[in-house]
């Protein structure tokens, strides 16, 4: 078992949390920067309707523990035989970023992935110029994969995508 997973509960995304969702993305780069290309800004409800019917996917609401109040949004999602893919990821609240939480939820959606979903691999896509995210995964387990990346052109700036993975192995 991974450490810190007891402060996030894992709680299934549903259609009546759609607003809040909507109201932590309150510009293109987030967006991008959550979603790759897969919406687009302004994030609406008929996006994440949609949204909702992605095969193979499990969305869900990150909740803080102690005081039952949600802090972020992760989706796990099928992306090979054993392997699932951490994406849609966000620490809601600016104010409840950079104080480990981004970290128990990663370990929580790790420990959903390799307990319940018998995954394998999990892997994740993050920018290159994310080093926080980048140390936060690397806490979690995570190591670079350097034959996987994607270029995502946003405004005129170009953003470079570094794969990361864990093996459920590396945790015994």
């Amino acid at each position: 078992m991974r450490p810190d997973i007891t402060t996030i509960q894992l709680e299934s995304f549903q259609k009546k949390d759609f607003d809040r969702l909507i109201s932590w993305i309150d510009n293109e780069a987030l967006l991008t920067t959550i979603a790759g290309t897969e919406f687009a800004f302004p994030l609406t409800h008929e996006q994440l309707h949609r949204y909702l019917l992605v095969p193979n996917s499990h969305l869900f609401n990150a909740v803080d523990a102690a005081d039952k109040k949600v802090v972020g949004h992760a989706q796990l999602i099928l992306s090979g035989e054993g392997m699932y893919k951490i994406d849609k990821l966000i620490i809601g609240d600016k104010t409840n970023r950079g104080n480990g939480r981004g970290q128990a939820v990663i370990n929580a959606l790790l420990n959903y992935a390799f307990e319940n979903l018998n995954a394998e691999i999990v892997e994740l896509n993050v920018f290159d110029w994310n080093i926080a995210g980048i140390k936060c995964y690397e806490k979690c387990g995570f190591k670079v994969n350097p034959g996987k990346k994607q270029v995502f052109k946003v405004g005129d700036e170009t953003w470079n995508t570094i794969n990361m993975v864990v093996r459920k192995t590396s945790e015994l």
